[in-house]
């Protein structure tokens, strides 16, 4: 998940104290899966090793990684795994479907099409720490986090243009390759009982009640004023397709070639079609850039260059994509004012929210009171 706006809004000790406020703390994680995975695996003897939280990166599910060893055939087996804990005291979702990323990353591994960690178990019964979780492999390498920004400081500032071009070339791959995905192998994103219409329409939905149960009676005039374009605004053509649902270069994983080598992250992935994460990813570019007075690092492709390549691989138009980078912007700005409820920052108001800014700059409106 996104957490961009929050970071930028309040004090990073302030956050992270917030987000420490976990059921468990990572030992004590790893001390109750120790013997859940002992099973799974046929050794009782099983052990976790160096357990650590990544930094930087994510916002609502708890993550630990660690070193699995264990003995099984007679031989001494070791494999590096991450342990994902469904949201608990800061659940940034209306509604959540925690299992849905893990159904959606075993589909992909399966399939083979695109570079996702191999899933390994998940587990729903709460009677082992008291939430779902899954653990999957540990895709090695780097990530472009949000804090610092990667435009700003970092592996892929201190690259070389030809570096980052090979980053930005293979993420772009994945990109292509998620929208390639058949949407007949995840029918489960689509609700047996859902209404007939798109899975635009139905994401359109769930995030207007989602800012309903974020901003109660009294949303700021800019939520308002961006609602009813958007409402007003609706894609005549929404036909349904598989989406990540948050795509960005700060959700794949790097190897030391440069190369992206593993896409993470599928929280919100649903069926409302794959320009939607075509624009969520310029929605990020123009976040990461313009809305914090950076320039785009040299051998990242621009936004011209971006709907061009996705073009020419898929080989069809993107359209018109004001709506959907709008509708972007709506959703992080939505999931920023959560944040910023969950972490208790008083006394803010729209400046505190760039996210919303940028959003009513997509479709020329305007930011003041």
């Amino acid at each position: 998940m996104s957490d961009e706006a929050p970071r930028d809004a309040v004090n990073p000790d302030t956050y992270a104290a917030a987000r420490a406020g976990r059921r468990y703390s990572a030992e004590e994680l790893v001390e109750r899966l120790t013997p859940w995975l002992g099973e799974r695996l046929g050794d009782p003897g099983l052990t976790l090793r160096d357990p650590i939280v990544p930094q930087g990166a994510g916002t609502s599910s708890q993550t630990v990684l660690a070193t699995a060893a264990w003995t099984a055939d007679g031989r001494i087996h070791a494999r590096d795994v991450v342990f994902r804990v469904q949201p608990d005291t800061f659940q940034l979702f209306l509604d959540p479907d925690f299992s849905l990323q893990y159904r959606a990353i075993d589909a992909l591994h399966r399939a083979g099409s695109v570079r996702v960690p191999e899933p390994l178990f998940f587990e729903s019964d709460p009677s082992v720490i008291g939430l779902e979780f899954y653990v999957m492999e540990r895709v090695h390498g780097r990530v472009p986090v949000t804090s610092p920004p990667y435009m700003a400081e970092g592996w892929l500032f201190d690259a070389t243009p030809a570096q980052r071009r090979d980053a930005w070339e293979t993420a772009m791959e994945q990109l292509c390759r998620i929208a390639r995905t058949p949407l007949a192998e995840h029918s489960y994103l689509t609700p047996a009982d859902a209404a007939p219409d798109s899975g635009l329409d139905r994401q359109w939905d769930y995030w207007q009640r989602s800012a309903d149960w974020v901003l109660g009676d009294d949303p700021y005039p800019q939520f308002t004023r961006l609602r009813e374009w958007l409402a007003s605004n609706l894609p005549a053509e929404r036909p349904d397709g598989f989406s990540w649902g948050d795509a960005r270069m700060g959700n794949m994983v790097f190897g030391a070639d440069f190369h992206c080598a593993g896409v993470l992250d599928w929280e919100q992935v649903s069926d409302a079609g794959i320009r939607k994460d075509l624009a969520w990813w310029l929605y990020f570019d123009r976040f990461h850039t313009v809305g914090r007075g950076l320039e785009r690092l040299d051998g990242l492709g621009d936004r011209a260059e971006t709907i061009a390549l996705w073009e020419d691989v898929l080989d069809e138009e993107a359209g018109d994509l004001t709506w959907l980078e709008a509708f972007a912007g709506f959703q992080v700005a939505v999931l920023s004012e959560r944040t910023f409820d969950l972490i208790g920052m008083p006394d803010r108001d729209v400046r505190a929210n760039p996210a919303l800014g940028l959003a009513l700059d997509v479709v020329g409106l305007e930011r003041g009171f």
